[in-house]
Formats: C-alpha cells, structure tokens, sequence
C-alpha cells in the first residue's frame, strides 16, 4: 500500500508554569520521533490570552497571530496536549486557547457560541498529560477534563491504559502524570520520563495508521471499489 507523501505532524501543546510540564512535552515529542516518518513540535500556550492584543499590535494583526496558531492545531494530526491539575481541572490557559481558536472562523463562517460545529479537529489523534504539587492533586481529574475536551471536538482519543504490574503502578491509565512538588520545582523521575516517551510514541503510531488508512481509503472510494462487506472480499476479519 502506498502512503501518503508526507510525514505525519504531532504536535504537543502545553503550559508549564515551572518547568515539569515543559520537560515532560519535550520527553513526549522525542518518543513520537521514534515512529518513522513523523515530526513532531512543540507549542507553549501564554498565559495571555491569545485573542489579547500585544503592545504595538493591531486587531487584525491580532487575527492573523490567531490564525497562525490555529492552523498549527488544525493542520495537526494528532494533538498531545499536557496543563497543571489546577481545583480539579486543567489550567485555564489551555482552555481558555481551545475556546479561542475553536470558536474562530476567517472568514466568519461559524457561530463562535457552538464550536462544536466547527469541525477543524474531527478524525484527529488526541492525548492528555498533566502534573500536580501533590500524589492527590487532582492529577486524574485533569487528564478527565483535556480528554472531555477532545471529544467535544471530535477527537480520536488515545491513552496509556493500565501499566503494569497493574496492583503495583501508579501510573493513571488515562494519560502521563507527575508530582510537582509543593513548589512545583520536582523534576519527573526515570518511570514518568519513559511513560512520556511511551505516549509520544503510541500517539505517533495510532496516527500513523488512521492518516495511511484514511489515504487507502480515499483511493478506493476514488477507484470507486465497492466499499468493505462483512465476510467480503475486503472485509479484514475474514
């Protein structure tokens, strides 16, 4: 089967306060490095408002900042999204960028109060990863919150599972987790790193065969083959 002529785009989107959350983004996006034919990027998410107009800018320089960041989410294939357990949830910058860049249309073709009618992000591969000062920090309840999100989107959502040995690991079975520390400054350790990289690499992976799959697919709908039947000549479980 022959692929797409392309590589396959992850990015990794977080916010890090100081300095776990960056290190773990970097850990994840050498991991989806490992999966041959992918590039993988990094994008910080400000803790300014991304619609917020900067000193010596103008409202449609404003747009045109947006749109940059917009098309760097949409023209993704996968997502890998990582924010601080803040009360229970994910820190309102990352929110507060999806809400944002969902919600805006150039030209204005889409009601900004329903961005689920916006279907930049359908199809694409989405994964969460946070961290918290404490082991009950509301680390789980975080990775809930960004993978809630990506379904709102219509996002193919891709987690760790339970690692085992399952009565013994920590891990969460949603998405990489780390304790921070009381000030934050506690560097994940030799298992959360390597679950990181683990992730990365599954994203890539999970990526890399729905953007092939879908390529197949559109060849066949284009030869205009008669599509899979079960027990069919296509069929992949026959």
């Amino acid at each position: 089967m022959q692929g797409p002529d392309r590589d396959i785009e992850i990015l990794v989107v977080y916010y890090s306060r100081f300095g776990v959350l960056k290190i773990l983004a970097e850990q994840i996006a050498e991991g989806a490095r490992r999966a041959p034919g992918v590039r993988a990027e990094l994008l910080e998410v400000e803790d300014r408002p991304v619609e917020e107009v900067r000193s010596g800018e103008s409202r449609a320089g404003m747009g045109r900042r947006r749109a940059a960041v917009l098309n760097r989410l949409a023209s993704a294939d996968a997502l890998i999204v990582g924010a601080p357990a803040y009360f229970g949830s994910m820190a309102s910058p990352v929110k507060r960028l999806f809400e944002d860049c969902a919600t805006a249309s150039t030209p204005f073709t889409t009601d900004r109060s329903r961005p689920w009618r916006n279907h930049r992000f359908h199809g694409k591969v989405g994964a969460a990863f946070t961290a918290s000062g404490t082991p009950h920090g509301g680390n789980e309840q975080a990775l809930h919150s960004i993978l809630t999100l990506m379904m709102h989107l219509g996002m193919v959502l891709v987690t760790p599972g339970q690692r085992p040995p399952i009565l013994e690991h920590s891990a969460a079975p949603y998405g990489v987790t780390a304790i921070a520390g009381p000030d934050g400054n506690r560097p994940p350790d030799q298992d959360v790193q390597d679950a990181a990289r683990e992730l990365g690499e599954q994203v890539a992976e999970v990526a890399t065969w729905l953007v092939w799959g879908r390529h197949e697919w559109e060849r066949l709908r284009r030869e205009q083959r008669p599509r899979p039947v079960a027990g069919g000549p296509f069929d992949p479980s026959s």
